[in-house]
């Protein structure tokens, strides 16, 4: 869920991209993912809320979210705080799709983001961000597949050699299956 992270630590790189956007001019693009059950995108929901709760930007955020689980249905009907100024847009929320595949193809629609001084993670398009750069999306659940290589390339590939062992090893293990 979330690759470990709690809404408070979403929230706060959420408000890193939204001071970015700021600088660059650019709406930030969030996604709290294409959950398929049970409470899988919640913290990024909450972090949603919570987010939304503190800001006082003239950017227009667009949160993405997909899946079966309720997960998008709370991002999508969120309620902003009363005392939120006037100029201040609200936080555009789209339903991408219930599946996964769809879903991705949804993140590469609502990312406009051009500028020259934007540059996305690893270089790679915004629909396998998730899965290549679990860390660019951190309200989104990290798909199952990346999940070993993001958790052992740790923080700023600090143990990067066990990601790359578990690759070694998972190639030997494909090979003497086939060579069996």
């Amino acid at each position: 869920m979330n690759s470990g992270r709690s809404p408070r630590a979403i929230d706060e790189a959420w408000q890193q991209e939204l001071d970015l956007s700021l600088e660059t001019g650019e709406s930030p693009l969030f996604d709290v993912g294409a959950s398929t059950g049970g409470l899988e995108g919640m913290n990024g929901v909450l972090a949603l809320w919570r987010m939304d709760a503190g800001r006082r930007d003239l950017t227009a955020p667009v949160v993405t979210a997909g899946g079966m689980s309720g997960a998008w249905l709370a991002a999508l009907h969120h309620v902003r705080p009363d005392d939120t100024p006037v100029r201040s847009p609200a936080i555009i929320t789209a339903y991408t799709a219930p599946d996964v595949a769809t879903h991705m193809a949804g993140q590469t629609l609502w990312d406009t983001r051009r500028s020259a001084f934007r540059r996305r993670p690893a270089d790679v398009p915004p629909w396998a961000q998730g899965a290549v750069v679990p860390d660019a999306l951190p309200g989104a659940p990290a798909p199952w597949e990346a999940l070993p290589l993001s958790v052992a390339g740790g923080s700023g590939g600090r143990d990067g050699w066990l990601a790359w062992a578990g690759v070694v090893l998972a190639v030997a293990l494909l090979l003497i299956a086939v060579l069996a």
